[in-house]
């Protein structure tokens, strides 16, 4: 990186934390707040919560009293604004022109500090979240990535659907809502930033000015992640014209050494269109039309998982394919190109996201959350550049392992012990 990214990071005396990335080209701004909860702070009886809250601070607060004004204001400046709701994160975001940098400020705070919860438009956005949660359930990419998260991290938080079972959202009241925001939403729980044409003097004044929160409260715990035994594979059977799967392999969580390696192993196995799984499964032998191979890691544990979409007909031959290179792999390395082109691959991603303000509020805001301090796309830079041959084929030695692969598999089959056979080489 010719040019360093900055972060500049502040605390007010309420707690909130509150970052700067100024782009001084940049003419317009993204200001995000995240709070540092999600999914995995949910028990079964209000699964689902984080994901609706995240859709009832948008139905009004007190300057801003309705959806429609909430919209309006965006959009009356030609502003974009959405949200997304994680396991351990959930963020709101308004990206606008930075001469009108002040409305972001205005709308986010309104929505976190005053939304009124109003019983009308909670049973008004039940059914929007049911459709949602049916929309997801009947799309078979979606699903499957669904059966395959409660699969592979089983019967607690992390293995529970995101938008929760149609039963919670149906039951959950409006104290249940002022109760959580109560216990996650405090302002030591939560991260402003503002990326783009900022200033850190200006970001400073505006979130001091708006997001006067007055509540202080300990972080609240998630439950610990317990590892899980059981049967490897799980299918959901249905009559489609292209069956899916998802392949994973437990790998610890993001802070953990092993990382750097691990997303060049990523990379180099199925990150690319020049990966070996994309070459092998799709270009060689047409049995896939898409596949790859990504990392979903959490604060203590996380998944090196692989995804395809397969002929109905070839599943078990695709799935044999894919472990014969997974074998390949952790038996025989990397190569060095592999290992360069891989290395540069990420580097060059790193660099594409820097241009944009929404994806360096998220890097910059994400780390914070998590972890209490900032990473900077130099130093992951850095990172990838450190990982040697040896590291990434230590990595795929001790973690793709066949033994401990699970499967979940969707489409018109019978029985999955044609699958199992097929992990079995």
């Amino acid at each position: 990186m010719s040019d360093r990214i900055e972060c500049v990071k502040s605390a007010l005396g309420n707690g909130l934390r509150v970052l700067t990335a100024p782009m001084p080209a940049a003419r317009s701004v993204t200001v995000m707040i995240m709070a540092g909860t999600g999914s995995r702070y949910e028990d079964r009886r209000i699964n689902g919560i984080s994901h609706f809250m995240e859709h009832m601070f948008f139905k009004g607060a007190k300057r801003y009293p309705d959806a429609m004004a909430v919209a309006s204001a965006i959009d009356s400046v030609g502003g974009v604004f959405n949200a997304f709701t994680g396991e351990e994160k959930v963020a709101y975001f308004v990206k606008l022109s930075a001469a009108r940098k002040q409305t972001a400020y205005d709308v986010l705070s309104d929505m976190l500090l005053n939304s009124k919860f109003e019983q009308a438009e909670i049973d008004r956005e039940r059914g929007v979240i049911v459709e949602e949660i049916r929309m997801y359930q009947d799309d078979p990419m979606s699903k499957v990535q669904m059966d395959f998260k409660s699969h592979f991290f089983g019967d607690q938080p992390l293995g529970w659907d995101i938008a929760g079972p149609e039963e919670v959202i149906r039951s959950v009241t409006r104290d249940d809502f002022i109760t959580y925001r109560d216990l996650h939403y405090p302002a030591d729980n939560c991260v402003v930033i503002a990326a783009g044409g900022v200033t850190h003097e200006e970001n400073l004044e505006l979130a001091e000015r708006h997001f006067t929160f007055t509540a202080r409260r300990p972080k609240e715990s998630a439950a610990p992640y317990r590892p899980q035994d059981g049967v490897r594979s799980r299918l959901t059977r249905r009559e489609i014209e292209q069956s899916h799967f998802v392949l994973g392999f437990p790998i610890p969580g993001e802070t953990h050494p092993d990382q750097p390696a691990l997303k060049v192993l990523v990379n180099i196995l199925g990150g690319t269109m020049s990966s070996r799984l994309f070459y092998q499964i799709r270009e060689r032998r047409g049995l896939a039309y898409y596949i790859r191979a990504s990392r979903q890691a959490y604060t203590d544990t996380g998944a090196l998982a692989v995804s395809a979409g397969i002929n109905v007909e070839k599943l078990g031959e695709a799935l044999a394919r894919v472990m014969d290179e997974i074998r390949k792999m952790a038996a025989e390395g990397v190569t060095d190109e592999e290992l360069n082109r891989g290395k540069e691959n990420i580097k060059g991603k790193i660099d594409l996201s820097t241009e944009d303000s929404m994806s360096l509020a998220n890097l910059f805001a994400g780390y914070e959350t998590l972890y209490g301090k900032i990473k900077t796309p130099e130093e992951i830079v850095n990172e990838i550049d450190a990982v040697t041959m040896d590291a990434v084929n230590d990595v795929a030695r001790r973690y793709l392992n066949p033994a401990r692969a699970r499967l979940a598999a969707l489409g018109p089959y019978e029985s999955v012990e044609p699958f199992d056979r097929a992990l079995d080489g």
